[in-house]
Parts: structure tokens; C-alpha cells; sequence
């Protein structure tokens, strides 16, 4: 049964307030019987990565000419969580109808994004009113959060997609990284494996970002990283986290979304930091005042994808990151420990011509695998393979890594 609006009213008054980024929804889609192409179930109270694919996926598709709706399946019971989105959703309600209101849908493909979503009972009443000719379930976040605790099992998932029982269903990850998590999780269980040879990454709109690597690349060398203050945000040691923003008067660090746990961290920021708060300015305008993306996570973060590493080449910066990475993106990123980022500088900033040509094959190997095109081509049942860089980016590339990394990735292409 649906409460009344005199009801609504009451549980928003007594309910606690919505965290930030979470405003409550008032011109939501009617709900009923509805006819689409496509049918994108999500919990859209997520913030952050989850709000901006859904939309991409959104606009992309309907700009393609499909008719699309979103079902807003919340993970918590908490009837206060109904109406509940993420402020990027405001400007779309219009397409977005709440679980509960779903009369039946009948539509080509459902997309149902979130795993913990998948394994709630919201989503279990609401999948029996979905008739989709092809369901694909994208894992875009580990089966663990931040702390370590448990946010599905991979073993049920695969059970729950199973269970259920539309035609053409697969588990889709976002990353090799997810891939190699549910592998290891059903090795020996027995239990049928649903997961589909293709990744779904996120996809993103080009246009949004100006290429504009820095020529010449000189000192003050600005380099930064974008994320949520979050101690799983940055390296746990003192030592490794300083020598991955090196304080040295040559190279300044510029940080966007706090950096409260590395100022616990590290005692106090170094002089050359400069911190801004998360969303100070539009991602765009941020990247466009660095010369290089750095971004080191803790190291025990089991980093699902990092829209924010591809948002960063897309607009022409030099990537440098961990290894554990490199399954994700390849030869788009430079790779090596928190000691070696200060040589890792230096090599960038020593042949602008080969940094220059090396970031455009980046840039355009990145809208090969994750753009919104891309994205047309995998609805379209496409398999996407992206021509690599060319043997000139490789080699610059190659130049730049540490030389225990360059023996490791000789190997690699030599294996």
C-alpha cells in the first residue's frame, strides 16, 4: 500500500535529515505500466560515480533515440528513503519513477546497477514487474566498503541473478579488478558462474572535457588529485605518502576535497600543499590548473574503476598511479611506487614533444574504450576492442616508468 501524501509529510518531519548531496524528490515520473527501450534500476541516493553514469548512460541513450526510464530502488527499507535522490538526479525526475510506484515494465534491456541493490528485498518486489528481453547486472563496487566490511556475497549474487531468471542474464563487472574479485570468490564453490566476458565501464561524454596538456611542461610543476577526504583515500605510511606528493620547491600540490586525514597523517601539510574543499570548483576547471594527475589510495582499498583517472586524461594530464591500477588502464597511466613519483616528474617534464604526443594517444585511446559511443557500440551488442597506443607512445611511455617497472612491463609484452 502507498501512503497517503498526509503520511509522506510526517515520516519526511520525524525522519532524519538526508545526508549531503541527497535532496528529497517532488516531481517524480507517475509510475503505472510503462513501455521502454531501456530500464536503468539504481539506488539513485548514491552520490558520486553511481549519479554520474546513470545519467551518461541516460542522456546517451535517449539522445540515440531510445526511450528510457529510471527506477529508483533504494537499499534501505526506511520508507523516508523513497523519495530520496542525489542532487544531480533534480533536473530529471521527470524519467525517474520510485520502485514502488512501478506498475509493470516491459522493455529490451534492464540495466540494474549495484550489487548490494540486487541482493535487498526492495529490488526482489520490485524485478517480478520487469519483463526485459536481456538483463545486465553491473558490479561497479567491491563485494567489501571501506572499512572492510562486507556489502554483498558474491556467491548470492550469483545465486540472486540466477534465481530470477530473465533470458540473457550476466553479471557484468566494471574493472578486471572486480572481474578477478568474483573469480576468486566462486573458485571451488561450484556455484554456476554468471559473469559475462565483458566489463561494463563507465562511460563519458568527450565533449565535456578541452584537451589541454601543458607545453612546455616547467617548474612550478602543479600536480593534484581529486577525491573524497576518506582514510581509505589515502596511503596509510607517513613516508609513502609524502613521497608521492613530493615537497620539493619545484613541484607545488594542489588537492581538491580535503585533506584533513593526511594532515593527521603526516603531522602537518607541507608548505607547497595548497587543499581546497570537494566541489570548489566544476572537475573540469580543477584538472585544467594541474600539469600531472597523481593519485595514490591506501593500499588496502580494493579500488573498484576511478572515473576520476579518466576525467584527468581525457583532459590531457600526465596519469601516474599504483600498479595494482594497470589491469584497469593499461598503458594510460604511468606506474610505480610512492618513492619513485619524484623521478617519474622529472622524466615527464624532459621531452615535451614525446609528453605531448604521448598524452593524445592517451586521449584518444581513453574515448575508444569509455566513451559514449563506446557505450553504443557495447548496447548494440559490439565487442569494443581499442587499437592500443602506437609504437611512438609506447616507447615514450616506456622511457618515463621506473626502471624496475619497465623490466616488469617488458616481460609482460614479451610473454
Amino acid at each position: 500500500m502507498t501512503p497517503s501524501l498526509g503520511l509522506w509529510a510526517l515520516f519526511n518531519r520525524i525522519a532524519p535529515p538526508p545526508p549531503p548531496g541527497v535532496v528529497e524528490g517532488d516531481r517524480f515520473h507517475t509510475g503505472g505500466d510503462i513501455e521502454a527501450d531501456v530500464c536503468l534500476v539504481t539506488n539513485c541516493a548514491f552520490v558520486g560515480g553511481n549519479a554520474a553514469t546513470t545519467l551518461t548512460e541516460y542522456q546517451t541513450l535517449t539522445a540515440a533515440g531510445m526511450k528510457v526510464v529510471i527506477v529508483h530502488c533504494p537499499v534501505k527499507r526506511s520508507p523516508w528513503k523513497r523519495h530520496r535522490i542525489a542532487e544531480r538526479f533534480v533536473s530529471y525526475q521527470h524519467a525517474i519513477v520510485p520502485a514502488h510506484a512501478v506498475g509493470r515494465i516491459r522493455c529490451r534491456t534492464l540495466i540494474a546497477r549495484g550489487p548490494r541493490m540486487v541482493m535487498t528485498p526492495n529490488f526482489a518486489r520490485l524485478i517480478p514487474r520487469i519483463r526485459a528481453e536481456r538483463a545486465l547486472y553491473i558490479v561497479n563496487n567491491s563485494a567489501w566498503n571501506e572499512d572492510g566490511k562486507p556489502l554483498f556475497d558474491w556467491p548470492g549474487l550469483h545465486r540472486r541473478v540466477a534465481a530470477i531468471g530473465l533470458p540473457r542474464s550476466r553479471i557484468h563487472p566494471i574493472s578486471p579488478i572486480i572481474r578477478a574479485e568474483s573469480d576468486k570468490a566462486l573458485s571451488g564453490t561450484g556455484i554456476p558462474d554468471r559473469l559475462s566476458t565483458e566489463d561494463w565501464p563507465p562511460a563519458f561524454r568527450t565533449d565535456l572535457f578541452q584537451f589541454r596538456p601543458r607545453a612546455p611542461l616547467t617548474a612550478p610543476i602543479v600536480i593534484g588529485r581529486h577525491a573524497r577526504d576518506h582514510a581509505s583515500k589515502w596511503l596509510e605510511d607517513p613516508a609513502e605518502l609524502a613521497a608521492a606528493y613530493p615537497d620539493r620547491a619545484d613541484i607545488r600540490v594542489s588537492i581538491m576535497g580535503g585533506a584533513d586525514t593526511a594532515q593527521r597523517r603526516l603531522g602537518a601539510l607541507p608548505a607547497n600543499w595548497t587543499v581546497l574543499p570537494f566541489g570548489t570548483t566544476g572537475v573540469e576547471a580543477y584538472l585544467a590548473s594541474l600539469d600531472i594527475f597523481v593519485y595514490f589510495p591506501a593500499r588496502t582499498r580494493d579500488e573498484a574503476f576511478g572515473r576520476t583517472v579518466i576525467e584527468a586524461v581525457m583532459s590531457g594530464l600526465p596519469v601516474v598511479l599504483p600498479p595494482f591500477f594497470e589491469p584497469t588502464f593499461g598503458d594510460l597511466a604511468l606506474y610505480c611506487e610512492p618513492s619513485e613519483v619524484g623521478g617519474v616528474i622529472d622524466r615527464l617534464a624532459a621531452n615535451d614533444a614525446e609528453r605531448l604526443h604521448f598524452l593524445a594517444a592517451c586521449r584518444d585511446e581513453a574515448a575508444a574504450r569509455f566513451s559514449t559511443d563506446t557505450l553504443l557500440r557495447r548496447m548494440g551488442g559490439e565487442v569494443v576492442h581499442p587499437p592500443g597506443l602506437d609504437v611512438r607512445a609506447r616507447a615514450f611511455r616506456q622511457a618515463v616508468l621506473p626502471a624496475a617497472t619497465q623490466a616488469s612491463s617488458a616481460a609482460t609484452t614479451a610473454s
